[in-house]
C-alpha cells in the first residue's frame, strides 16, 4: 500500500498527516511544523485551495456525511494511510449573528447551543467514523482533536460558557469512548484531546484581553507537535495541553 502519495524527492519515506481545517489558525501553523518535518500534509477547508509543495486541499463540510463520503471515496483512489489526523475545527463565537458565549444560562441560545455541539462535539465523533478506514492497523497513528481546559467537568470552578463547556465535554467522551473500543482491533492507535492554550486567532480575538497568557499560532503549533510527538500508547484516551500535562475530564 503506498503511503507517500505527493512526490517528495528528499524522503521516500515521508509520513502523512491529515488535517482537518488546516488552512487557517493553529491548524496552518501546525502544517507548517509538519512541512519542515517532511511529511505529506492534506488539508481539509470548507473552501478551495491551490495546493502548495507537498500540501494538498480537498474540500469538507465537516458536519455533513455526505461530504465525508466524498473526501474518503478521494482517498480510496490514493489508498492513503494516515499516520497523524488532526481536527482543528471548532467554534467559540457566531460573530455574523452576534452571538457570543453566554455568562449565565438565562443567556442560552438553543439554535447557538447545537451549533456548538455540532462544530466542537459531532465533527470529531464522524472524524473517526469515517477516518479509521484510512490508518494502519499495527503502526503507531494518532487521531487528535483540539479541544479546551473549559471542557473538563471537574476543572470547572467558575461556571459561564454553558455551550462552548458541554460541547468540549462531550468531545472529551467521544474521545475516550472511542479509544475504548478501537483499542481492541487498533493495537497502536492513539485518540487523545489537545488543549493548545489560548491563542491570537479568529476563534479567540474577542477574549485576548483577558487572558493571562496569549500565544502565537506558530508557539502553539510547536508545542502540540512536541506532544504529539512524545505520546506512547498509554495516552490514549486521554486530554493534555501544549506542555502535555493531562487535563482530568
Amino acid at each position: 500500500m503506498n503511503t507517500n502519495i505527493i512526490a517528495n524527492n528528499d524522503n521516500n519515506f515521508s509520513k502523512n498527516i491529515l488535517i482537518l481545517g488546516g488552512a487557517d489558525g493553529i491548524g496552518f501553523a501546525i502544517s507548517k511544523v509538519y512541512e519542515k518535518l517532511n511529511y505529506n500534509i492534506y488539508v481539509t477547508s470548507r473552501n478551495k485551495h491551490k495546493d502548495s509543495n507537498n500540501i494538498k486541499y480537498f474540500i469538507l463540510e465537516a458536519t455533513k456525511e455526505n461530504s465525508w463520503l466524498d473526501l474518503k471515496e478521494k482517498f480510496n483512489k490514493d489508498n492513503i494511510v494516515f499516520d497523524i489526523i488532526l481536527n482543528t475545527i471548532g467554534i467559540l463565537h457566531d460573530e455574523v449573528n452576534n452571538i457570543y458565549p453566554e455568562k449565565s444560562i438565562k443567556n442560552m441560545d438553543i439554535n447557538f447551543f447545537m451549533k456548538n455541539m455540532e462544530i466542537n462535539s459531532l465533527v470529531s465523533a464522524l472524524c473517526i467514523k469515517h477516518m479509521i478506514e484510512f490508518i494502519s492497523k499495527n503502526n503507531r497513528t494518532v487521531i487528535a482533536s483540539l479541544t479546551a481546559r473549559l471542557g473538563s467537568i471537574s476543572d470547572n470552578n467558575i461556571g459561564g460558557w454553558l455551550s462552548y463547556r458541554a460541547s468540549k465535554a462531550a468531545q472529551h467522551m467521544i474521545i475516550k469512548t472511542a479509544s475504548i473500543e478501537l483499542s481492541r482491533n487498533y493495537n497502536n492507535l492513539i485518540i487523545i484531546g489537545l488543549h493548545p492554550g489560548t491563542v491570537s486567532t479568529k476563534l479567540s480575538k474577542p477574549y485576548i484581553k483577558s487572558a493571562k497568557n496569549v500565544f502565537e499560532p506558530k508557539y502553539s503549533a510547536r508545542k502540540l507537535v512536541s506532544v504529539i510527538e512524545k505520546l506512547d500508547y498509554t495516552s490514549t484516551g486521554k486530554v493534555f495541553d501544549y506542555s502535555g500535562k493531562i487535563i482530568p475530564y
